[in-house]
């Protein structure tokens, strides 16, 4: 059996095992946020009094639910065993905050209408007595914090920049605190029923989750590296490469990891570009993209990192293939290849080929090492060299047809590049009649 065939079978990032979690997490998502209605009991009174009741319990106990997983699965070291597809995470993250926050909108909504029902009595007065009132106004807070979130992240995260709005985000750690003492304290149907001990346990999973999220913070349980070697690869390219000085990671072809220089900077994420099986070693590459990157780019010999992960699955559909290969780079975007074509280069049992476009030959990464390949395709595509006999412009469809040997619709591939390069091949790969399935994207950024 070939190493490549080994790496096929590796369970982590099975195809079908992937599948199945997914899906069961969606499930046990669902089930523990309508589990809690099942302890509502309706009041001795009209029906419509009953139904604003019971829509302000699903606002209060839905919604509330749905956000607690949302703060839960936006920590990636909760998910990460089960779950390396982080983009889907992040996705699901996205949609459970778009459910929920409208949902919990019945809660502060209809409550209001029952106690005027009810009671005759305005609860967000703020003069029903202490500490009613205070807790009254935790739930305030909580929704007012919610709101914060939902506007910076949906209008203005471009207009803040991606730290200022994360600080702005973080924000969002306030929110279960708020709601669990708010529902403790005026919650009969969680004191009064047996919903009381999922909810303690609901409430020590989100503590257990902030201490975690604190301790990651401070670098506990990260892989800890030390910098072994600097060299650059392209103008303007950097390859970092980094000795595990604890447990090494082990990341699979095409996977990213997340590293900070020290304990308290923002991680940021980079491609594994490079790994050695016997010492753990691995690689990360590095091109100029603001103050951060130009940072890590004066990195020396010695330098200590922090890193966790990996995570990804970017090529596991396309690995878990027997049909020709074709990857698509645009500049920095080589680094999820790499490794695949040193493995394509030691079994050459599949057809392959590797489309490369960037402005000049001097920011081909690896120039040397691709040049060297015998077994994978390369074709190099130059946007603004203007001594060059090869191909020029951009790497499209038109250049696929002239330069692959079979059916376009017959291939798997693998594209990362910029966002321009990345929707005008996702346009007309589609238009080629190439299926869904046997292309996947992915985005750089550095």
């Amino acid at each position: 059996m070939t190493r490549w065939s080994v790496w096929r079978e590796d369970h982590r990032l099975d195809p079908a095992r992937l599948t199945r979690a997914k899906a069961v997490l969606v499930a046990v998502i669902a089930v523990t946020s309508l589990l809690p209605l099942v302890f509502v009991q309706p009041d001795d009174a009209p029906w419509h009094v009953n139904l604003v009741k019971y829509l302000a319990k699903t606002g209060a106990f839905v919604g509330s639910s749905l956000l607690v997983w949302q703060f839960l699965l936006g920590f990636r070291g909760l998910v990460s065993s089960r779950f390396p597809d982080l983009t889907w995470v992040v996705d699901l993250h996205k949609r459970l905050g778009q459910f929920g926050v409208p949902i919990i909108l019945l809660h502060p909504i209809f409550i209001g209408v029952y106690y005027r029902m009810r009671r005759d009595e305005n609860v967000f007065a703020l003069d029903l007595g202490e500490p009613f009132s205070w807790f009254v106004l935790l739930g305030m807070v909580a929704l007012a914090i919610t709101a914060l979130v939902v506007v910076v992240s949906i209008w203005m995260r471009g207009t803040l920049g991606f730290g200022r709005w994360l600080t702005t985000h973080l924000a969002s750690y306030l929110i279960p605190p708020l709601l669990f003492v708010h529902s403790f304290a005026l919650g009969p149907t969680i004191e009064g029923t047996p919903l009381r001990w999922w909810w303690i346990a609901l409430t020590a999973l989100v503590a257990l989750a902030l201490g975690w999220r604190l301790l990651h913070a401070l670098g506990v349980g990260g892989a800890r590296h030390r910098t072994t070697g600097v060299r650059e690869v392209a103008d303007g390219t950097t390859e970092i490469e980094l000795a595990p000085e604890g447990r090494p990671l082990a990341p699979e072809l095409g996977q990213f990891v997340y590293l900070r220089p020290t304990t308290g900077e923002r991680a940021h994420p980079f491609t594994v570009s490079g790994y050695d099986d016997a010492t753990g070693a691995l690689a990360v590459t590095v091109s100029e993209a603001g103050p951060r990157t130009e940072r890590l780019q004066r990195t020396r010999p010695g330098d200590r990192f922090v890193l966790d992960g990996p995570y990804g699955v970017f090529t596991r559909v396309a690995m878990h293939s027997e049909l020709p290969l074709v990857m698509i780079a645009g500049g920095v975007g080589i680094t999820p290849f790499r490794r695949i074509w040193q493995r394509l280069e030691c079994d050459r049992d599949r057809e392959a080929h590797l489309f490369y476009g960037n402005p000049t030959r001097a920011d081909i990464a690896y120039a040397d090492e691709l040049d060297a390949l015998e077994h994978v395709d390369v074709v190099h595509v130059l946007s603004d060299e203007d001594d060059y006999d090869g191909e020029t412009g951009n790497v499209d469809v038109d250049l696929l047809r002239r330069r692959l040997p079979g059916d376009l619709r017959e291939c798997v591939y693998l594209v990362c590049g910029p966002p321009p390069m990345i929707l005008a091949l996702e346009e007309g790969l589609k238009e080629a009649g190439v299926p869904d399935e046997r292309v996947r994207f992915e985005l750089f950024s550095n």
